[in-house]
């Protein structure tokens, strides 16, 4: 069905776009998954007791090129754009005695955009600094274990919508992410027992002036044969709770992965125009679902297994904007190819406004990644996601090359289907062409 919705909605969204558009997103987070975090006696004996210092990165260097849909009609270089930028990423890990740990992630980065406005007068340099991640984690009598300071958690089944991630500040991006997650201020807690049960908790201290701004995490997790389930339940002081429920199981060789969250009050914005100015509103709904429902297929090709590996995921946002367009057109029409649209659009997630991929209600993605294509070396990459609501879609494919010696290479191209003042065409571009070259050690 999933298969069913996607294919006609990129048929007719890319009309007057021949191009095929990647959109590869790859999460370069250093995620520890706290479920194989349970009691190794092995494990502990033969490397707990020694201390060590890890040190591992990456640099990455990426230039793209842009443009918009007034030049696909009538071709001018003002409507077209160009950027680059290189991120250095260098991570810390220090490993103690009985399993205690403290890890940093450290992250430089530059850009010519911003350079080039920094020349021309403005402050910013293009060279700037941030620290994703930064945290000690400790346990006691290896039952249970503790994550103290900024962190990117693992929270939600799906590939890619999470619904029941009310926990991470920075959640997963469609387009190939430039540099690692921002984590969350907090402090994670974990008791398993055994292989079967697993609790969680967490207390987010993200933006906390008072302790009534604080927000708490809890979530139990239990296996039943081959399948995997969890509740869970989100809080914030002034805020009603939300509740969450995931489920993870295989069937005929299937992955099938869902979630859900249920708002007992959600909270929505919308923008209203008095006196021809531009005025936030804010209204409220009871009892609010949020639905993501995944399937997962690998296939053997030329007799190399998991060749292919394909994800379909489809999600429902009951308390998304049912139109067919976004309202926005005249306010983002005055925007430069693109640059300044962009920050327009940074704007209204900034004010609440607009949720990336959560705005209307029906959505649909698919994913899909061809190994050894041509080469041993050389991945293979197909993505798509639609709103289904306001028919536009983002349409990517690429190439990745990966040699042994931890160099890769990558090609991407991202088109943007669907009509004006839709949410994947408010930023006016048409295609983005964009190459990077990263080193890994």
């Amino acid at each position: 069905m999933i298969f069913a919705l996607l294919f006609p909605l990129a048929l007719s969204a890319s009309s007057g776009i021949d191009v095929n558009e990647q959109s590869m997103f790859s999460d370069t987070t250093q995620i520890t998954d706290s479920t194989s975090m349970v009691q190794n006696a092995v494990a502990r004996e033969s490397g707990e007791d020694k201390k060590s210092l890890g040190f591992s990165g990456n640099v990455l260097s990426v230039m793209q090129s842009g443009v918009t849909r007034s030049y696909m009609q009538k071709p001018d270089v003002r409507q077209s754009s160009f950027g680059g930028s290189v991120v250095g990423d260098m991570n810390l890990d220090a490993r103690l005695q009985r399993g205690f740990k403290a890890f940093a992630d450290l992250e430089w980065s530059y850009n010519t955009n911003a350079a080039a406005t920094s020349q021309s007068g403005g402050l910013d340099s293009g060279t700037s600094w941030r620290m994703p991640e930064l945290f000690v984690d400790a346990n006691i009598n290896h039952k249970v274990y503790f994550r103290a300071g900024k962190q990117v958690l693992q929270w939600g089944r799906c590939y890619f919508f999470n619904p029941t991630d009310l926990v991470n500040i920075d959640h997963k991006t469609f387009f190939q992410r430039i540099g690692s997650r921002e984590g969350v201020y907090g402090a994670k807690i974990h008791v398993p027992f055994g292989t079967t049960w697993n609790l969680y908790g967490f207390l987010d201290a993200h933006d906390a002036q008072r302790p009534d701004s604080l927000a708490a995490a809890a979530k139990i997790e239990w296996l039943l044969g081959g399948t995997e389930m969890s509740a869970m339940i989100w809080d914030k002081g002034h805020r009603d709770p939300v509740y969450g429920a995931d489920v993870s199981t295989r069937i005929l060789g299937l992955d099938i992965n869902g979630e859900a969250a249920l708002y007992q009050t959600f909270e929505s914005k919308t923008l209203a125009f008095q006196g021809g100015m531009p005025r936030i509103e804010t209204n409220q709904k009871d009892w609010e679902p949020r639905v993501a429902l995944g399937l997962g297929k690998s296939f053997n090709v030329s007799g190399i297994q998991d060749r292919l590996n394909t994800v379909a995921e489809f999600y429902y946002n009951r308390p998304g904007v049912a139109g067919k367009h976004m309202g926005l057109a005249d306010l983002i029409a005055v925007a430069p190819a693109g640059g300044a649209s962009t920050n327009a659009l940074a704007a209204l997630m900034s004010s609440g406004f607009y949720e990336p991929n959560s705005y209307s209600q029906h959505y649909a993605a698919f994913f899909a990644t061809f190994n050894r294509f041509i080469r041993s070396d050389i991945t293979l990459t197909f993505n798509t996601i639609g709103n289904l609501d306001q028919q536009c879609a983002i349409l990517s494919s690429g190439f990745m090359y990966q040699d042994i010696n931890d160099f890769n290479l990558g090609f991407f191209v991202y088109g943007f289907a669907g009509p004006q003042d839709a949410e994947y065409t408010l930023s006016r571009q048409a295609i983005q062409i964009q190459l990077t070259a990263q080193v890994v050690f």
